[in-house]
């Protein structure tokens, strides 16, 4: 058991939502997640989807400013890193914000309203969010599938959404959710 694969893990997160890879995480990256994943979707970023996304971001946002220790309204990626290995962010805290945000992500490519996500409308997800290489889409669908039914149901996208934050072995659910 490796609390490094944790860690490894939480700073994919903030890879992912570091939007323009300038290893600074603002309001603006949450945003452009929202808007971005709702397009693919082809919802309007006023829509009342993208709004409930964008309001779920919101208290992932608050979460994480705590880390900002020179409120300068930017996470950098060192702030980020001693704010998790100091404790003041914790992976529970994290993780309740984080739920939230993935059940709106789920409700807005669960387009079809039959409350399981296919391969293609998961891929769409990731696009969406800016995970724009394919293999990655399709390792995470291929882990997520607990019953191989070729569908998700929201539970087995927050199971493995948990495990992204939590899982500190290699062979545990969501750990390679956002890539090796």
């Amino acid at each position: 058991m490796s609390e490094q694969v944790r860690l490894d893990n939480i700073f994919r997160i903030f890879t992912a939502f570091d939007t323009d890879d300038d290893s600074e995480i603002t309001w603006a990256d949450f945003t452009v997640k929202a808007r971005g994943i709702g397009r693919e979707f082809g919802l309007d970023d006023a829509s009342p989807e993208v709004r409930a996304l964008t309001r779920a971001y919101q208290g992932v946002w608050d979460y994480i400013r705590g880390a900002d220790v020179d409120q300068d309204g930017v996470v950098t990626r060192a702030e980020f890193r001693v704010a998790h290995e100091s404790g003041r962010l914790t992976t529970s805290g994290l993780l309740a914000k984080w739920e939230t945000a993935a059940e709106e992500a789920f409700a807005i490519a669960d387009r079809d309203a039959d409350e399981r996500l296919d391969e293609t409308e998961f891929g769409r997800l990731y696009r969406g969010a800016g995970i724009t290489d394919p293999r990655v889409a399709a390792i995470a669908f291929a882990e997520m599938d607990l019953d191989g039914d070729g569908r998700l149901t929201l539970d087995e996208f927050i199971t493995h959404t948990r495990g992204l934050f939590t899982a500190t072995d290699e062979a545990e659910k969501g750990v390679h959710l956002l890539g090796e």
